[in-house]
């Protein structure tokens, strides 16, 4: 157990254990998660807000629960794990909002992880460092190469860009600067666009504000079938879901975390601690239900049948392919 977590988990009751936990959340979470989430976001900015503000409730409800359930398993390094939460509530958000990124971004993760001359692990800040497979004990460099010294690169070669990229600096690199230089190299949109500035030409462009409230409409159209599914089914499905699915009805203003929380008839403290792990596999949702994993299973392509029957083609947009 880490030595900052005792005075919390020692308290002798509930007020000084709430206190404690003030305390500690205050002192050694919020800077770091703060500090984290405002580097891969880009500084101050609503998803900073809003992630940073998840990423602490989901530290609240796990630190209470290690408090209250000796079987939870004990937090041996909590300046990780607060890293470690943090780095995965800004990959909720990207996945969810820069699809595209995402997608470069795990085209580059599935290289490195794969490619024997390349390597991929975390540093103590859990921040993801690249780099060539010897060079594992080596710091990472804070300077990255510019797009424009990759324009040569064919556009979606991912190895003869890592090797380029590399070849460049000499050193290990965070992913993200590798997928900000990837990104730049190969005219990959980083950001939304933001109607308050000129639209470039793009090859993809954000979509009109008619079209995104279009899209809205038939999210929030989704959701309302999905809350009318059997509760055995929701769960099947809303647990199970790929993609972040559920990220887009948080994002969308479709639903809050207490809305699928109640879909789930689950408290929302509950359902915050279980962010981090979904999808579960179909054995743990399982256990949940009191049922075989076959039985789980089934309750999903029912729950699939009857949203296809029902919606068509309209479940068929951003993360909710998944379903």
């Amino acid at each position: 157990m880490d030595h900052v977590l005792e005075a919390f988990l020692a308290s002798p009751d509930e007020e000084r254990s709430e206190q404690e936990l003030g305390d500690l959340l205050a002192r050694h979470a919020a800077p770091l998660v703060r500090r984290i989430v405002s580097r891969r976001l880009g500084g101050p900015n609503s998803d900073v807000e809003d992630v940073s503000a998840h990423v602490m409730l989901q530290l609240m409800v796990r630190l209470r629960r290690g408090r209250a359930d000796p079987n939870v398993a004990a937090i041996d390094a909590f300046a990780s794990y607060v890293a470690t939460a943090a780095h995965h509530g800004c990959d909720h958000l990207i996945r969810a909002k820069y699809p595209e990124r995402w997608r470069l971004r795990a085209r580059l993760r599935y290289a490195l992880e794969h490619d024997p001359q390349f390597a991929l692990w975390r540093a103590g800040d859990g921040a993801l460092i690249c780099g060539l497979a010897e060079w594992r004990a080596r710091q990472p460099s804070a300077t990255a190469p510019s797009g424009h010294q990759l324009a040569d690169v064919a556009n979606q070669h991912v190895r003869d860009l890592l090797a380029r990229v590399f070849q460049l600096v000499g050193a290990p690199l965070d992913l993200n600067s590798v997928v900000t230089v990837a990104a730049d190299a190969w005219g990959i949109r980083q950001v939304q666009h933001d109607d308050s500035e000129p639209i470039e030409a793009v090859a993809d462009p954000a979509p009109r504000v008619d079209a995104a409230l279009e899209q809205r409409g038939r999210v929030a159209g989704v959701w309302a079938e999905i809350r009318d599914l059997p509760i055995r089914q929701r769960h099947a499905l809303l647990l199970n879901l790929k993609d972040d699915a559920i990220t887009v009805f948080l994002t969308s203003g479709t639903a809050s975390l207490r809305d699928i929380a109640t879909a789930l008839d689950l408290p929302v403290e509950t359902f915050a601690a279980l962010w981090n792990e979904l999808p579960l596999p179909d054995n743990a949702v399982a256990d949940r239900l009191g049922c075989t994993r076959q039985q789980v299973i089934n309750l999903r392509m029912a729950a699939r049948k009857r949203l296809a029957n029902r919606l068509g083609a309209q479940a068929n947009i951003g993360g909710l392919r998944a379903l």
